[in-house]
């Protein structure tokens, strides 16, 4: 059964235009203040007030017969128009009600077959960028390509912007992951961290942080080993200038002093036989932090 839908046609059998003639009002209005003037300068003292009175209820008087004037000719306007307006009115509001009634029920509609469009023009999408070798995830979706009225040629355009600047962002990248693995191999250090700060921070302060890192770590070495050199002397002065009791030694505490035991270090050659240029950096990272000297050989 189709839904038929009722028209509502007012209809106005008499209306006539208010005009109202008052050929001496703009003059009036024109010379208000001046035929006022008598009345605000006018002195009120002990003397006059009685005067003063008398004056200003000709005043209010007159300014009543205005006011009563301006009512009636409102009244006359009017008319009937105060029962029609709110009943008018109360057809709007029935009306905007149910007209809200079938927005509700139109918007599940409109969203289903915005998805619906949305469907269509992600399969455009990762067409387009498969067509061009970029992830289609990383295409950015424009809400405003769901309007019906959205020209397609500028949906595609607009794609096609984007994945021009993609493949611009990932040549830039590529250089610059370039330049941050030979200043690493330079320096002997893993180039992943300081690759992972793309997109955070520029290459220059890159760079710059990687020879502070080095810079740093050198210097906590060199701490360490004075740290580790003068406990180290310490101990022989220690030793040193202990004296023997029975089969101990005894410092001027008379604390027992154990006696420092030298590791023994070795010389070994080693042929490293498959490594990748990061592995060896690695490698000779590890054995410098660790204190073991080695030295390549061409």
């Amino acid at each position: 059964m189709a839904n038929e839908v009722a028209t509502i046609n007012l209809e106005v059998t008499t209306l006539t235009p208010a005009h109202i003639e008052a050929p001496n009002l703009d003059d009036l209005v024109a010379n208000t203040d001046k035929m006022l003037a008598k009345y605000k300068e006018f002195p009120v003292v002990e003397e006059n007030y009685e005067q003063a009175k008398e004056q200003r209820q000709v005043l209010n008087s007159t300014i009543k017969d205005i006011a009563d004037q301006r009512k009636s000719i409102e009244k006359k306007i009017i008319g009937n128009w105060v029962e029609i307006k709110p009943k008018m009115m109360a057809i709007e509001k029935a009306g905007k009600t149910a007209s809200d009634l079938m927005k509700q029920q139109m918007v599940p509609v409109e969203n289903e077959r915005k998805e619906c469009r949305r469907v269509v023009i992600m399969n455009d999408v990762t067409a387009i960028a498969n067509e061009q070798g970029v992830d289609w995830a990383r295409i950015q979706f424009n809400e405003k390509w769901l309007n019906k009225t959205y020209s397609r040629n500028d949906m595609i355009s607009e794609i096609d912007a984007q994945i021009l600047q993609i493949h611009k962002d990932d040549e830039l990248k590529a250089l610059q992951i370039n330049q941050i693995e030979v200043e690493a191999s330079g320096l002997k250090i893993d180039a992943d961290p300081y690759i992972s700060m793309l997109g955070l921070r520029d290459l220059v302060d890159i760079k710059a942080q990687m020879k502070r890192d080095i810079e740093i770590k050198a210097a906590r070495l060199a701490e360490a080993k004075r740290v580790q050199e003068a406990t180290e002397a310490a101990a022989k002065e220690r030793e040193a200038n202990a004296k023997v009791v029975g089969d101990k030694l005894v410092d001027e505490n008379g604390e027992i002093v154990e006696k420092q035991t030298v590791e023994k270090r070795y010389d070994r050659t080693l042929n490293i036989i498959n490594a990748t240029l990061p592995q060896l950096n690695d490698l000779a990272r590890y054995m410098k932090e660790n204190g073991i000297e080695f030295r390549g050989v061409k």
